[in-house]
């Protein structure tokens, strides 16, 4: 494109985006009748829940990696979690030539197998700047029928629930306010609730409802049939997907940043864990308590080309220009070279780990993996990306367009990296997505079919198997409020209680049988 573009502010972003919510949400909360107000311990402590080192994750016992593990680490050792701060010491070294990961061929866990189900429903739901309606809301725990849990976290945890009035599935995300006290990550909760209320995009997860009790919060959301994009690779063989298959994901991840970035938001945690395959076998974002946001978000420009054979772009950074934090965030081998060093960071880092993502996509690991963490941390910001061919069984070659892409994005310096001067656009003008359609993704046919044996996925077979619960958590008893007399304010004031409706959604939308 040529350097003399001529760049135009627009007051709005293009509906094809997705509505702006915000203000329409904003002036229904402000109506929301009081919640009952979290009883806080009076020997719960809370004044020293502040700084990055009262989090659970920054423990300096952690910096011996090979000494740390136990048995409840080896059984979940797949599982990749927050990373915690590096050794300074060793930021700056000189380290040696490492052998690159991307050379090694990894064993595949299982063989394609035949389809046991097809999933031949199509998205219907229509993004339009009028498709969602707000209201109070409409439902409790007690309206939700526990069937399984899905995941944990340190302060939470999911659920397949079914409603009892529609008997349709959701997965419910359980937070206790007790443990976000302690953790310090009460923001985190209310930053996820303000991305899921105002995003209505394809590639995001939908959010039905959100409400709270005395002890915990609630997100209802879509249940996602086809689980962790992680574990959906994980199964497959080499762990990895074909070149085209890892193009047509990246579309979509790419898809679902620009439109965070266009309504003012860092994701900060891209990975695959935090990818979910929908029955369609499209992807959606969630988990959102590590996105930063603007406020306001800054308007989105068109990059007018100097060419007359070359539409217009968007300028997607715009929206984030002024945002810059210096929290130290993200998973461990994703993480981008400034947020190790300190010095702040950008948007940018959605792009350095999308240059991550696209390269786990096409060798089953990531390209700076060492043996700890500070060796990972050494490696990002010292080595180079090294391409190699692919694990059995495709033991291909990446095209030179792909291993361009993820140079770019792979850039040490975020000022060059590729993203940094228009954002998405610039990287749906790279050569890697020249055959890609951005507008008619979400309507072509994804490499990954959910598989499912049972009606509405209940089996949960595309999820992790979890051990019991040591405490089952009972939905109906939560359903009582109890006022306790306490002296405190109320940390969670602002968490809304809301239902969402879609237009296009319903309720008799089942999975069809071969």
């Amino acid at each position: 494109m040529d350097t003399k573009d001529v760049t135009m502010e627009i007051s709005i972003p293009p509906p094809s985006y997705g509505p702006n919510m915000a203000w329409r949400i904003k002036s229904f909360f402000n109506a929301t009748p009081p919640v009952p107000p979290f009883a806080v311990p009076n020997d719960f402590d809370t004044t020293s829940q502040k700084g990055f080192k009262s989090n659970s994750w920054f423990n300096n016992n952690n910096v011996n990696d090979k000494n740390s593990a136990t048995d409840e680490e080896e059984k979940q050792k797949a599982v990749r979690r927050v990373a915690s701060a590096p050794n300074a010491k060793l930021l700056n070294m000189t380290t040696p030539n490492y052998i690159s990961s991307s050379t090694i061929s990894i064993p595949s866990l299982m063989t394609d197998s035949p389809p046991l189900q097809r999933l031949r429903r199509t998205c219907r739901r229509t993004y339009s700047s009028s498709s969602i309606k707000v209201k109070k809301v409409e439902v409790g725990p007690s309206s939700f029928v526990k069937i399984r849990m899905l995941g944990k976290g340190d302060v939470g945890k999911v659920y397949m629930v079914k409603q009892k009035e529609t008997d349709k599935l959701f997965a419910m995300k359980v937070l206790s306010k007790r443990e976000m006290i302690r953790r310090n990550k009460i923001k985190r909760a209310l930053a996820e609730q303000e991305i899921l209320t105002t995003s209505n995009h394809p590639f995001i997860v939908t959010l039905y409802h959100s409400f709270q009790s005395q002890d915990y919060l609630y997100f209802v959301m879509e249940y996602c049939v086809g689980g962790e994009f992680f574990r959906a690779l994980q199964m497959r063989p080499g762990k990895c997907l074909t070149e085209e298959g890892a193009k047509f994901y990246a579309a979509e991840v790419t898809a679902a940043l620009e439109y965070l970035h266009l309504q003012g938001h860092i994701y900060r945690d891209l990975k695959p864990e935090n990818i979910l395959l929908h029955q369609s076998g499209h992807i959606m974002l969630t988990d959102f308590d590590l996105s930063k946001g603007s406020q306001p978000p800054g308007n989105p420009c068109v990059v007018k080309s100097g060419s007359p054979h070359v539409p217009p772009s968007i300028d997607t950074k715009s929206c984030v220009v002024n945002l810059r934090t210096n929290s130290f965030v993200g998973t461990e081998e994703y993480i981008a070279p400034e947020v190790i060093k300190g010095c702040g960071h950008t948007s940018a880092v959605d792009w350095w780990t999308l240059g991550i993502l696209i390269y786990e996509m096409l060798y089953g690991t990531t390209p700076f993996k060492g043996a700890g963490r500070n060796e990972t941390f050494s490696r990002i910001l010292h080595c180079d990306a090294q391409f190699g061919e692919q694990p059995a069984p495709y033991k291909s070659n990446i095209s030179s367009s792909g291993k361009s892409l993820i140079r770019k994005l792979l850039h040490k310096d975020e000022n060059k990296r590729l993203g940094c001067r228009a954002g998405a656009s610039d990287i749906k003008a790279h050569p890697f997505f020249k055959s890609v359609n951005f507008a008619l993704l979400r309507h072509c046919s994804p490499p990954i079919t959910p598989l499912v044996q049972k009606p509405n996925g209940i089996d949960a077979l595309n999820f992790r198997k979890m051990p019991p619960e040591s405490l089952s958590f009972d939905l109906e008893t939560d359903d009582v409020l109890v006022s306790l007399k306490s002296d405190k304010t109320n940390p969670f004031e602002k968490f809304n209680s809301i239902t969402l409706y879609h237009d296009g959604d319903s309720d008799s939308d089942d999975l069809d049988e071969d």
